[in-house]
Parts: C-alpha cells; sequence; structure tokens
C-alpha cells in the first residue's frame, strides 16, 4: 500500500501534534511506502523537505501526482483538495470550542474542520475526549473514530537534569510546557503563581511560546528536546492549567520523567494523567491553582507518590500502538 502523507507542516510544528506525526511517520516507513505530499515552493522548504527525505526516507511529491492508494491527513484538517480516499487525525476541535476572534477567519476554520472530517473514509481521533467531541459537535458515527493518541519519545526517562541553565541548577521550579492561547488558562496559573512565588520563591519556567517576563516567571521559548528532557528532570512540577485538550503530551512526557504533574481536571486531562496527577477541579480559579501549587512545592509525601506513579502511567502508552490503529485506518480507508 502507497500512501500519501500531508507534510505541510512537518517542518514547521514543534509542538505536540507535530511531534505526533513526526513519531508515527518514523514507525510507518518500515510497513508501507510513504510519500510526502506539499504544494509549498519556496527555497526554505525546498531545503527542508531534502533534510526531511532522507530522515524519512520518502519522496517529496505534489499532491496532483500522489500514485497514492490512500492520503493520510495528520493535521486536523485537509490542506489540499484530495485526489484520493483519505484518513484524516483529529487531535481536537478547537476551533469550535474556542473560535477565533475574526468572523471570516471562524467561519474558514470551522468549514475547513467540517468538510475534512465529513468526507474522511476513517477518522483518527487522539483521545477518547477528543472522538467524544467528533460524534456531539461534528455528527460523525462513533463506529467511525479510531482512537491513537500519543506517547513520550524514548528520549524522556528519569535522570539527573544535565543542560539547566545556571540559574535553575539546584534550585526548585514549576514548568508550563505548551502554547500561550486562551484555552490555555495561563492567566489563571500566573495568577497563582504570583501568590506562590511570593511566599516560597519558587518561580515558573515556561517552554513554547514565549511569555513576558517578570519577577518569579522565566521564559525560553522554543527549546529543543534535550533541553526539554531537562527542563522535565529538574522541575518540581510540571503544570497544565489548560482548560480544552485534545490529549496533553506534556503531562506524558513529564510522567516518563518520574516528574510530578498538576493539571486541570478537564477534558482529555484525566484520560491521560489517570492517577498519577494532582488535579484542580475548578481549573478557572486562582485560589484553587494557588492551594494546588503550594500542595505540590510543600508536601513531600505527594510529590513521591506522583514521582512513583508517573513513569507506570506514561508507559502504557504507545508510539507503537497509535502507529498500528493509524495503519489500520489507512488500510480501512483504503479499502472503503
Amino acid at each position: 500500500m502507497i500512501v500519501a502523507v500531508d507534510a505541510t507542516n512537518l517542518l514547521h510544528d514543534e509542538r505536540g501534534m507535530g511531534r505526533y506525526v513526526r513519531e508515527v511517520l518514523r514507525r510507518l516507513r518500515s510497513r508501507i511506502e510513504l510519500r510526502l505530499v506539499t504544494e509549498r515552493r519556496d527555497a526554505e522548504s525546498r531545503r527542508g523537505y531534502a533534510y526531511a527525505l532522507g530522515y524519512f526516507d520518502a519522496p517529496l511529491v505534489s499532491a496532483r501526482r500522489t500514485g497514492a492508494d490512500v492520503l493520510w491527513y495528520p493535521w486536523n484538517l485537509t490542506h489540499f483538495a484530495p485526489t484520493r480516499p483519505y484518513a484524516v487525525t483529529v487531535h481536537d476541535v478547537a476551533p469550535l470550542q474556542y473560535p477565533h476572534p475574526s468572523p471570516w477567519v471562524r467561519w474558514r476554520e470551522q468549514r475547513r474542520l467540517r468538510r475534512s472530517v465529513s468526507r474522511a473514509r476513517a477518522v483518527i481521533a487522539a483521545s477518547q475526549f477528543t472522538r467524544s467531541e467528533i460524534v456531539e459537535r461534528l455528527g460523525v458515527e462513533a463506529a467511525r473514530i479510531r482512537v491513537a493518541g500519543g506517547a513520550p519519545a524514548a528520549i524522556f526517562q528519569p535522570g539527573p537534569p544535565e543542560r539547566l541553565p545556571e540559574y535553575l541548577v539546584e534550585h526548585p521550579y514549576l514548568l508550563y510546557v505548551g502554547a500561550v492561547e486562551p484555552r490555555k488558562n495561563l492567566a489563571t496559573l500566573l495568577a497563582a503563581q504570583e501568590r506562590v512565588y511570593q511566599q516560597s520563591g519558587v518561580p515558573l519556567v515556561c517552554a513554547g511560546d514565549a511569555v513576558p517576563e517578570r519577577p518569579g516567571v522565566y521564559s525560553m521559548g522554543h527549546v529543543e528536546e534535550p533541553m526539554l528532557l531537562s527542563l522535565y528532570r529538574g522541575a518540581t512540577a510540571l503544570v497544565m492549567p489548560s482548560l480544552y485538550e485534545g490529549f496533553g503530551l506534556p503531562v506524558l512526557e513529564a510522567m516518563a520523567c518520574s516528574t510530578p504533574v498538576v493539571a486541570s481536571r478537564r477534558t482529555s486531562l484525566p484520560e491521560v494523567g489517570g492517577d498519577a496527577a494532582l488535579y484542580v477541579d475548578q481549573p478557572g480559579d486562582v485560589e484553587a491553582w494557588g492551594e494546588a501549587l503550594r500542595r505540590i512545592c510543600t508536601d513531600a509525601q505527594l510529590a513521591a507518590e506522583l514521582r512513583a506513579r508517573g513513569p507506570a502511567r506514561a508507559a502504557e502508552f504507545t508510539w507503537e500502538q497509535t502507529t498500528d490503529v493509524t495503519l489500520e485506518a489507512l488500510q480501512a480507508a483504503a479499502a472503503s
């Protein structure tokens, strides 16, 4: 079977979705014939995709000349007109829950999401929560949807933090990994953490999108995996204050490193974290978050329990399982 993969965001998405797609591609390439599809023609993309070709051992082809049996759109949407039966992976339906403020952009995003999912021969959801969202909000039959979540990469294991910035060495800190969007609820976290910092001096380190720095807040922007590994290993806890997540890969990455996790009891996060995280039942409540942060910083027994539970919970999720389900969906789409 020849599978053409939408590579539109392959080089530029460094968040959880991008890591998800790259991990699955690494495993698919030994099981089927892959072709990467892009319509981008700028020089930067050409150089980047030349690297990707060797990395994934797959030719780069035009969307109009895939020669494939089936297409895989792994980024929630179809980025170009499908020329073959296709499967789509939906990580979340955030454009419906947290629509763009621009009416035009909102209409376009929601329309594309609905069309991409409704016309797919097979649909893959990143979590049971996302599956239920697709059923309820997009009207897709549950039987058409397979669930294939993420997993921590092999690099994420317990150990000493070897690459920390000097100002974090042997200093407790809380860690946030992710984007700066309304659904990430970062404003609530920052307000709660400010109070904790004033009382205990424990700062917050943010990796991902840039966050304005202030006393007690360090913004590192995007970091490569070796640095992210050290940040996880050295952290007092990973904090995930999100109001809406389709999966929540940083939860598993932190747990794989034996780092405690404090997360909102919302959407997919309890599904991913299981009994290995400390949950905040009112994620929009600054006081509730402040209490959770103080507790994880001062309750040594709780922290030790979460450190012990984390690796076992993370090990329940594997990229091999994700790849198996993805391949099943692609085969079903090709046969339909």
